[in-house]
């Protein structure tokens, strides 16, 4: 599991990520709830996402939705460590 990158729409945060054997263009979106597939096909969907810092991320919050609902998820470790 690699974090490609950190975005936000309105005031809601996300954290790309992707298995490490995906291909280049395929991603995927979570904002804690909901892991959504970015593909080539769909991109025009995400349009409206604007990637940020990380320190400007709520990782925490993020954090807390995945633990809540699916503390399975290969990302939440992943995050964790991330947020120190």
């Amino acid at each position: 599991m690699v974090i490609v990158g950190y975005y936000a729409h309105g005031n809601k945060h996300y954290v790309a990520f992707k298995d490490e054997a995906d291909t280049k263009d395929r991603f995927m979106i979570t904002d804690g709830f909901h892991d959504r597939p970015v593909t080539e096909r769909n991109q025009g969907k995400y349009e409206g996402y604007v990637k940020i810092d990380k320190a400007e991320c709520n990782i925490k919050k993020i954090i807390g939705r995945i633990r809540g609902t699916r503390p399975w998820h290969p990302l939440l470790r992943l995050l964790q460590k991330e947020a120190g």
